[in-house]
């Protein structure tokens, strides 16, 4: 019978673990229920938000001109001029 009794308390400890368990899985889907609820609601509403406001467009003589870069750009043209130079000559070939 001590056997039993021992058992019977050690299976007393799993299933209030059990319970413990589903109790936490059960709270924690609601929780995720409501804060994901929440997020949705809160997208909703920015997006009313953003509809409703107006656009600012900056002052273009406050914009910075763009840096040119000739070096750049001639590179990029004497690589163009060598490829074409080297597909003629594989057609010729």
């Amino acid at each position: 019978m001590d056997d039993r009794l021992q058992q019977l308390f050690h299976l007393r400890t799993l299933q209030d673990e059990a319970i413990a368990y589903r109790n936490n899985m059960s709270l924690y889907r609601t929780l995720m229920k409501q804060t994901c609820k929440a997020e949705l609601e809160n997208l909703v509403n920015v997006d009313i938000k953003i509809a409703d406001t107006q656009l600012r467009i900056p002052d273009p003589k406050l914009i910075p001109p763009l840096p040119t870069n000739d070096k750049f750009s001639s590179k990029v043209d004497e690589v163009l001029e060598e490829l074409e130079m080297t597909s003629i000559g594989m057609k010729l070939l």
